[in-house]
């Protein structure tokens, strides 16, 4: 007795310790064989542990799943209370499936350690002592599923293929209040709720938690393949070998998967970033392999994002996009330097409303030596022109009929190509993280124009295109040498800047 008290009061210090009398089905040998976790699976835990609103993007089959349901039977295995766990599922097969993973895991449990049971069907698990108990639901497509209950957790399956993904969202969240919400599905294409969490992500309250195809040791050919037989890696292969520093065995078998189910399907199952996730079908607007080259900068969480300190004397253009500030579409400044032609400063907020963000774009006005600003006026952008004239706003954009700049399908056009051909033309080296995502996820229309995946923000990168044509409009007395010689020490100098800030570097190219 003493005994089991004593391995009851590990199982309720550490779960690592509930899990080792756990059993899961070997596919390959056909039994049941005792859980050990991965790679994948060990960081999975230490986040389940640490975060409480969680979304995962992930490669197919790498137990992402089996490690949720172990954990969270765990958790209501050492719970003292009456609690309830909910799992909601697409389908009624996969609320099954993820359920009897539950109830296959408790079975496997020792005797002594198998706790009574009040209830045990295909859909409850309910311990008769403390009343706490893991049900499963089948959304079918639809948010209502667990409308009239409370949870205290909550873990969500393939969540990318229901009906109203916002209304699920939100009933989960108001079942759960506080309590541990877990995403986790195979992406179905941008632009939906999903998409929305993962690249908002974690400026939205959710813990972002990535595992792309070849973090998982198995994906790899077998030690018994001859290599020598196998064609040489592709030009394609190669760079994406030497991209994720990545080995023979892995980049055969990825030819053999991307053979078997497409190079669309493959990315979107087995991604090797979140953005390859989420790729379209439609071709991309900015060249995708320059894009890939810029070096990345994350600037924080904050409203606020500095590259670098103004320079007194330097021309600087402004870009602003107005938003209605209702918490949908953001508000975006992005102030460029004429001379390098790198942006230098953003600004993005969903919440503040168009006078307010008036003041916020009169404030960065005079921070950045009265730039030439080019103000959206479409919408609620008006407004903000408007008070930015009464603050006695000089140096604002008028056409040679004195109109502002409204955006329509030639000019917008026009500020994308532009944008596209200073990234072609190696100008653009650095870009924030959120910027960077927006360009590279631009898509081409059957006419040729730009457009972004339905749900996905462009506000960074409209203002980030006004600011370029503001410069184009408003250019610097320098030669592209000299640009290019400047664009160097910008780079120099703001990497020591963050340094200073931040400790490590925080550049890095995509993928390392």
């Amino acid at each position: 007795m003493n005994s089991k008290l004593a391995v009851m009061q590990k199982i309720a210090e550490d779960p690592r310790v509930f899990f080792k009398f756990l059993k899961v089905f070997d596919k390959e040998r056909g039994e049941l064989v005792p859980f050990v976790m991965n790679d994948e699976q060990e960081e999975l835990l230490n986040i389940l542990q640490t975060h409480n609103r969680i979304v995962i993007c992930k490669a197919r089959q790498i137990g992402c799943s089996t490690l949720i349901r172990a954990y969270f039977l765990w958790k209501q295995y050492v719970e003292q209370q009456p609690t309830r766990h909910a799992i909601i599922s697409y389908t009624r097969d996969s609320a099954d499936h993820l359920h009897s993973m539950d109830k296959g895991f408790y079975l496997c449990l020792p005797k002594p350690l198998q706790r009574k049971l009040s209830k045990s069907t295909s859909r409850t698990l309910k311990f008769a002592d403390t009343k706490a108990e893991l049900r499963a639901f089948t959304g079918g497509g639809k948010a209502g599923a667990t409308r009239s209950f409370t949870f205290s957790s909550t873990h969500i399956s393939e969540f990318a293929f229901f009906d109203d993904q916002e209304d699920l969202l939100a009933n989960t969240i108001a079942s759960c209040g506080n309590g541990q919400i877990v995403i986790e599905t195979t992406p179905d294409g941008p632009g939906d709720k999903y998409h929305r969490l993962c690249m908002d992500a974690p400026d939205n309250g959710w813990h972002l938690c990535f595992f792309p195809w070849y973090q998982h040791k198995t994906y790899k050919t077998k030690s018994q393949f001859h290599q020598k037989s196998v064609p040489d890696l592709t030009e394609d292969e190669k760079v994406l070998m030497n991209k994720y520093s990545l080995q023979k065995a892995q980049m055969y078998w990825r030819r053999t998967q991307v053979n078997s189910m497409g190079l669309e399907k493959f990315r979107r199952e087995f991604p090797s970033s979140v953005d390859e996730a989420f790729a379209s079908n439609s071709p991309l607007f900015f060249p995708i392999d320059i894009v890939d080259q810029c070096e990345l900068m994350g600037l924080g969480n904050g409203k606020d994002m500095w590259y670098c300190d103004v320079v007194q004397g330097e021309k600087y253009a402004m870009g602003v996009d107005v938003a209605h500030g209702t918490g949908k579409d953001y508000s975006a400044i992005t102030v460029v330097s004429t001379t390098t032609l790198q942006p230098i400063y953003h600004y993005r907020c969903n919440t503040i409303l168009p006078a307010k963000f008036a003041e916020k774009v009169w404030d960065t006005y005079w921070s950045f030596n009265e730039p030439y600003t080019i103000v959206e006026a479409n919408g609620p952008g008006s407004l903000v022109i408007h008070r930015l004239s009464e603050f006695g706003t000089q140096n604002l954009y008028k056409n040679d009929k004195g109109k502002d700049w409204h955006t329509r399908k030639e000019n917008k056009l026009a500020i994308y190509d532009n944008l596209r051909e200073k990234i072609c033309e190696g100008n653009i080296r650095v870009l924030e993280e959120k910027l960077w995502s927006e360009i590279r996820n631009t898509l081409t229309n059957e006419g040729g124009a730009p457009h972004h995946p339905k749900g996905q923000n462009d506000d960074m990168v409209v203002s980030f295109a006004l600011a370029l044509w503001g410069a184009k409009l408003e250019p610097a007395p320098s030669i592209y040498g000299v640009r290019v010689a400047l664009m160097d020490d910008f780079i120099m100098k703001t990497k020591a800047r963050r340094i200073r800030a931040n400790g490590p570097i925080p550049y890095r190219r995509r993928g390392q």
